[in-house]
């Protein structure tokens, strides 16, 4: 496992480079296709850097995995919430998909998700077991102020700009918002 985020991601940028080259050339070559007719072959080329992708984003996966653990520390630690490393991973993924100009909007027009989505929050619910409710009951029911505190050690810990922004004092009111809305939906 890569320890390091930066090296994990300065590793999945090599590795992207030479297995899209590699490939490319094997492919032309198995082939017998010669190098200088990319352009004619733009679907193989195109297949190799695919393939680069791949290979890449599975090392930079490795390179996250620490996050995650470290993440779940975080909130055992703070909350007394124990989640799987995997499910924290795959949240910290999703969050990372979501730019940070996003959530500065959410905060700044005091939106509120919950209720935006409401329908697939319920969806959720049902398939939860009732430890996960009450792990979600907890989160809910832990004042705002510490929620906040908490996001701001996310932050030191995984440098992602989404819980700087949440644990800033103006999204304060956004979070609670969210919170009494998610009340109502999982009661």
């Amino acid at each position: 496992m890569i320890k390091n985020r930066g090296i994990a991601i300065i590793l999945a940028i090599f590795t992207f480079i030479a297995v899209s080259i590699l490939l490319t050339i094997s492919i032309f070559y198995l082939f017998g296709y010669p190098l200088s007719s990319i352009a004619e072959h733009q679907l193989y080329v195109f297949l190799a850097i695919l393939a680069g992708a791949l290979v890449a984003s599975m090392v930079y996966g490795r390179g996250t995995k620490e996050r995650a653990s470290n993440v779940a520390k975080i909130l055992n630690n703070s909350l007394g919430i124990s989640v799987e490393e995997k499910v924290i991973w795959k949240v910290l993924n999703t969050l990372d998909q979501l730019p940070p100009f996003v959530v500065n909007k959410y905060v700044k027009m005091n939106i509120n998700a919950a209720k935006e989505f409401k329908d697939q929050i319920k969806d959720q619910r049902n398939k939860l077991s009732d430890d996960d409710l009450l792990k979600i009951r907890k989160i809910i029911d832990t004042p705002s102020e510490k929620l906040q505190h908490v996001l701001k050690e996310l932050y030191t810990e995984t440098d992602m700009e989404q819980f700087k922004i949440l644990a800033e004092p103006d999204a304060k009111p956004l979070i609670e918002l969210n919170l009494e809305e998610l009340k109502k939906i999982i009661d």
